[in-house]
């Protein structure tokens, strides 16, 4: 049976590789300049990379919980959240 949110299934695969590819192009973010607060380029722009890594972790998340329930419902199997 095909999957009734692929769109969303898409989404959350374009989220989780924003959030990692960036990690991984080092040659883009391996250099000094510019500073802030007496940072170099590297350091900074990492710091910067963890705040944006969870938000588009999160997203996922949530996107991928909603994407599952549809297509569990799709296919007549009820979605129950844990402990219920």
């Amino acid at each position: 049976m095909p999957s009734s949110s692929k769109g969303s299934w898409i989404l959350v695969g374009v989220l989780l590789v924003a959030a990692a590819a960036p990690c991984l192009a080092v040659p883009l973010y391996a250099k000094e300049a510019p500073t802030l607060a007496g940072f170099p380029f590297y350091f900074w722009f990492q710091l910067v990379l963890i705040p944006c890594s969870v938000l588009f972790t999160t997203i996922a998340y949530f996107v991928a919980k909603a994407a599952f329930r549809r297509d569990r419902d799709a296919a007549g199997r009820p979605w129950k959240e844990a402990g219920q």
